[in-house]
């Protein structure tokens, strides 16, 4: 990657449908000096807690407060070796808090890091939360579940199938916390394409939303909109669990349909300057970036899938939107109806005329508009 690259990105986080309080945390640290990115990257954080009432809430904020002041103000090391003494110095940090204290009890975190750098994306992780990439109508997996589900299958006792039915999905065997010479999952530095997409997540999204969902709104749409959409979906499929997410796009966002400029690519990270070039130039300063020679490692994609824009996965969305619609009917939910009736009938409307990625995009915004009517109701019996 280049210091100049545009990166386009986005965050959301919310209780789900369940839990009075939220135990996940986030953040995204960007450098704002090119000395600083060149030296430690641009770093993007998901950590999920654990622990009765507020243990679990004070554990990931402990995460995401230090783990990023404490790698970038180590002097010495490579962005792996600071990254993973960062994760060390915090999971011993939320250790002695839970043996001083028998308040802290069971207290712990997840933690996924992504850290975009000179040398491409490295990934220090611990627990479930996930990291993902989207590429080319791909979604890889490239973090790995440190849940006893997965170490079962890993270890070849049970197959995915009976894992998945057999063994209940949030037993997580390593988290910051519980053991305070926890080991640091490291993935990469791996290679950085223009268009990719990078996802992290805690498990109240990837447990309700499939992958292949989770990159079609995330490779498909701006990510503040695949924020909302992907964040109310898990709602409405009951939002069990704490939900939180970030999605990061290398390169700058163009609707695909109908554009025909695209952001020049110099000025500093961000949304650029505002300047406009054409799509081919654009295009060019996009993949004509001179190289560099690249440390990387082989990649460890965990699991990957296709994740095209289908008339299945339309027809899904718009089945759940008009259950959910009874369900708001029944339950006297506060929904904008003439709205969601015109998202409804050009959804519709899009669908017959094969123009599957707008047509998702309105049943997004019916789903973005029945989950915030959702937390409304939920609100008002609380």
């Amino acid at each position: 990657m280049n210091w100049d690259d545009i990166i386009v990105d986005a965050a959301a986080t919310d209780t789900g449908m369940r839990r009075a309080n939220n135990q996940d945390s986030h953040t995204v640290v960007r450098s704002s000096k090119a000395e600083s990115w060149k030296a430690r990257g641009h770093l993007y954080m998901v950590a999920d807690g654990m622990g009765a009432h507020a243990v679990g809430e004070l554990a990931s904020k402990l995460a995401c407060d230090n783990i990023p002041h404490n790698y970038s103000k180590a002097k010495q090391g490579t962005p792996s070796e600071a990254i993973a003494k960062a994760y060390k110095e915090v999971g011993t940090l939320i250790h002695g808090k839970a043996t001083a204290n028998r308040d802290f009890a069971g207290m712990g975190t997840t933690c996924s890091t992504l850290l975009l750098l000179p040398d491409g994306a490295l990934i220090a992780h611990v627990g479930d939360s996930r990291v993902y990439r989207i590429r080319n109508g791909r979604i890889d997996q490239l973090s790995f579940d440190h849940s006893l589900a997965w170490e079962l299958v890993r270890r070849n006792h049970l197959s995915e199938e009976q894992a998945s039915k057999a063994v209940p999905r949030n037993v997580i065997t390593r988290s910051l916390g519980p053991d305070p010479n926890i080991e640091v999952d490291i993935e990469g530095p791996l290679p950085v394409e223009p268009g990719d997409v990078f996802l992290l997540c805690s498990d109240g999204l990837s447990g309700p939303i499939e992958d292949a969902e989770l990159g079609a709104f995330a490779g498909n749409f701006h990510p503040k909109n695949a924020c909302r959409y992907l964040l109310h979906l898990a709602n409405l499929r009951g939002g069990h669990d704490n939900i939180t997410v970030i999605i990061a796009r290398i390169g700058p966002w163009v609707e695909p349909e109908s554009a025909t400029d695209v952001p020049a690519m110099a000025g500093a990270p961000g949304m650029g300057d505002g300047r406009k070039a054409g799509w081919m130039k654009g295009i060019s300063g996009l993949l004509g970036t001179k190289k560099k020679s690249l440390t990387t490692v082989e990649e460890h994609i965990y699991r990957t899938c296709e994740c095209p824009i289908s008339e299945e996965l339309v027809d899904r969305m718009a089945d759940l939107v008009k259950k959910t619609q009874q369900t708001a009917v029944e339950q006297a939910w506060p929904v904008e109806w003439s709205s969601l009736t015109d998202q409804r009938r050009i959804a519709s409307k899009l669908r017959k005329q094969g123009k599957l990625r707008h047509a998702l995009m309105e049943l997004g915004e019916a789903i973005d508009l029945l989950g915030q009517a959702g937390r409304i109701h939920r609100k008002s019996l609380a």
